[in-house]
């Protein structure tokens, strides 16, 4: 894919950012109205996405061969972030009070509200679906180790955590991929609408980070020595590190991942710090203003460092 698509891709994704951040400052977007577009996104457009992208794709050998090695793949990469981040967390000495929102940060990116709308636009329906394997092992790992690392004893039950790994989203991924395992099909009549509904997630997602960035107080935030090293990790060392492998595994071991599952992977590894840790951070007793920094100063940078990693994917592997 050339260089002028992939800009052009993250420029019109920028544009409805930009429109976000206009609307928040006009007051057409409240705090309140964004908390509630969360709800929607996160409860409705976000999970009949996940569920009609299953639709609309056959069942191959490939295709399942490649959904399987996605899982695979997702597994390990998110345990060797959390491995690096426990291991920069001491080599930066990131202050005890900031390690966990650090170590987590560094763990679970915005794969949902910036990942799958630039995925989607990138390599289509297919990417999405291998973008779909990526969360739903990014939920459970995010639900059970993160929550660990945050609360370090604050008590947080096992059983509070595990129910949120159950919400729509992977609700929406493990039904939708039984159905396309299985090639079972919906009468147009059902999945035009649901399918219509599920393709204002990406505009709906774009408005709500510029909402977001818009209401975050930059005061304070661009001074902590935190947010850039996690920034670094997330942004710089993460997907160079992955696409060496990569490149490694293809030519000189020998084996050798379908291009388009590892563009995904690598690509959801390299997003700016997950929004939803935010929230997290707040539940759990762990320092949610770091978190927002965090989310502020990864997301910005992340303009100019998504576009050097899909070029670098697309000319390295």
């Amino acid at each position: 894919m050339g260089t002028t698509i992939v800009i052009s891709q993250i420029f019109i994704l920028a544009v409805v950012v930009l429109i976000g951040v206009i609307a928040a400052k006009f007051r057409a977007l409240t705090p309140d109205s964004k908390d509630m577009l969360s709800k929607v996104i996160f409860n409705i457009s976000l999970p009949l996405m996940l569920f009609t992208n299953f639709l609309k794709l056959d069942a191959t050998p490939r295709l399942l061969v490649n959904s399987f090695t996605v899982l695979a793949l997702s597994f390990s990469v998110i345990l060797f972030m959390l491995l690096a981040s426990w291991i920069s967390s001491r080599l930066y000495r990131i202050p005890d009070p900031e390690k966990s929102v650090f170590q987590v940060h560094s763990m679970f990116g915005n794969t949902i509200f910036l990942g799958f709308p630039l995925i989607r636009a990138l390599y289509g329906e297919e990417g999405l679906l291998y973008a779909s394997m990526f969360q739903l092992i990014s939920t459970i790992l995010m639900w059970t180790i993160g929550v660990i690392v945050l609360t370090r004893g604050n008590g947080v039950s096992w059983k509070k955590s595990l129910l949120k790994v159950l919400n729509p989203n992977t609700i929406a991924i493990i039904t939708g991929l039984f159905f396309f395992v299985f090639s079972i099909k919906l009468p147009e009549i059902l999945i035009k609408p649901l399918s219509e509904l599920g393709s204002a997630n990406t505009w709906l997602s774009m408005l709500y980070v510029g909402a977001m960035l818009s209401f975050t107080n930059v005061r304070g935030l661009l001074s902590k020595k935190s947010h850039y090293l996690v920034s670094i990790n997330r942004l710089i060392f993460i997907p160079a590190i992955f696409i060496s492998l990569f490149w490694i595994l293809n030519n000189i071991i020998g084996l050798t991942p379908d291009k388009l599952v590892s563009s995904v992977v690598i690509l959801e590894a390299s997003m700016p710090c997950m929004v939803t840790v935010v929230i997290m951070a707040k539940e759990m007793g762990a320092d949610d203003k770091q978190a927002v920094g965090n989310v502020f100063v990864s997301t910005i940078f992340s303009i100019l460092t998504l576009p050097l990693v899909v070029m670098a994917i697309e000319r390295i592997l």
